[in-house]
């Protein structure tokens, strides 16, 4: 279930907030040629995106950089291109702006169908399908809202009233990209953490932003919440007279087929609030911190059988050294082959938060929540335990507890 639920999560989190827009955008496209125009986007839009993420796949580490200043440029471009949506919109802005944002947002959900096999795995494996399945579910989770949010949006009549949802959705992305270009300038340079901006600092922005991760997919929902109830209010009964009864049977049809939508929108808006709350929190919801295991130690060394650590799960293990400090280390068979990751229970980034296995093939961070390839564990870099000297011989680790204590400070 895990598996599922961590790129069900990721997906919808990702996409379910340009989904409703997309859908009004769609639907606001009232003649046939600007609904052409729309979706000609989507398509130029997707293929770029896959395009970007093809150049990362080329050359990771020589484009790196250039692709992060890339991306951050993209949001700055994506906000201004917004704010012009918002004060005048037409086909050709909004265009712009569909062809941008999902440049922007197809990279990193291509990214995660790279995530689906492990190192070491099948690649038809049960956990790499139930990964695809996960994801599968995000993207379909995320047509339904687009699909919903298209027909609701249809079912508006008057053209004000349509004009001033596609306004609301436009003005909460406008905002939401409005508050990452704040982050991508300072990341860029251009802005320090401690100018300001309409009084804000720009820190304060940056801090709102990561404490507020779903303000403005919530917002787009309460936008889309609001137009559905307004469409199942107007749509209850008929208010005009028909010549005859086969134009009030089809009149009675519409109005029935808009509240459905409505109600579907309901059902898909809050499932889509369901997923973000409640299964990322049971997807990334730490386990209680695990109590070491106990180890012989003698004259100054370590020793712990690899019987005891060979069934692929990490083992945490304690070192209280004479000043008092104590030191965490871990150990995980890893599952290529036969060679275990042996590191301490802290990394160079993220400190002495230490690590928590998720599943039964995770092991995650708990500062940053990034998820270690048991097969990297034991090598330096990133946020990998940091590695330490140690032996395996007749069946065994020996571990120096003067390497230890050379690492006490860490865990002061």
């Amino acid at each position: 279930m895990i598996k599922i639920l961590k790129y069900l999560v990721a997906v919808t989190d990702h996409l379910a907030a340009f989904a409703i827009l997309l859908g009004i955008i769609l639907s606001f496209s009232d003649s046939h040629k600007h609904k052409k125009i729309a979706l000609i986007s989507v398509l130029l839009g997707f293929i770029a995106g896959s395009v970007i993420f093809g150049i990362r796949l080329s050359d990771p580490k020589g484009t790196n950089l250039m692709l992060m200043a890339f991306n951050r440029k993209l949001i700055i471009a994506i906000s201004i291109i917004a704010v012009l949506s918002v004060i005048y919109p037409n086909v050709f802005s909004i265009s712009i702006l569909i062809i941008a944002s999902l440049m922007y947002l197809i990279p990193p959900i291509l990214q995660f169908t790279r995530e689906f096999v492990y190192f070491g795995e099948s690649g038809i494996s049960t956990n790499a399908m139930l990964r695809a399945l996960g994801f599968t579910l995000g993207i379909f989770m995320c047509l339904l809202l687009t699909l919903s949010s298209y027909e609701v949006h249809k079912s508006l009549r008057n053209k004000r009233e349509k004009n001033i949802f596609l306004f609301g959705s436009l003005f909460i992305f406008m905002a939401e990209f409005l508050v990452s270009a704040v982050s991508a300038l300072q990341r860029l340079k251009i802005l320090r953490t401690s100018d300001s901006v309409f009084n804000i600092s720009v820190f304060d922005v940056m801090i709102w932003r990561g404490e507020n991760p779903n303000a403005f997919l919530f917002a787009q929902l309460i936008l889309a919440l609001i137009m559905l109830a307004y469409v199942i209010k107007t749509h209850l009964k008929t208010e005009k007279i028909f010549p005859n009864k086969a134009l009030l049977r089809k009149e009675k049809a519409r109005l029935r087929d808009s509240r459905r939508w409505s109600w579907s929108l309901c059902v898909f808006g809050l499932t889509a609030v369901f997923i973000v709350i409640v299964l990322h929190y049971y997807d990334t919801k730490p386990p209680a911190e695990v109590q070491p295991e106990p180890y012989e130690i003698s004259n100054g060394i370590i020793t712990i059988p690899l019987e005891k650590v060979s069934d692929g799960h990490l083992h945490k293990f304690s070192y209280v050294t004479p000043n008092k400090f104590d030191v965490r280390f871990l150990v995980v068979k890893k599952p290529a082959g036969s060679a275990y990751g042996i590191g301490l229970d802290a990394c160079d980034i993220c400190g002495i938060a230490g690590y928590y296995e998720r599943g039964n093939d995770e092991v995650v961070c708990r500062r940053c929540d990034v998820v270690m390839n048991k097969n990297t564990i034991g090598f330096k870099g990133g946020c990998n335990p940091v590695p330490f000297e140690y032996e395996i011989k007749s069946g065994k680790i020996f571990i120096d507890v003067k390497v230890l204590e050379a690492e006490e400070r860490r865990f002061k």
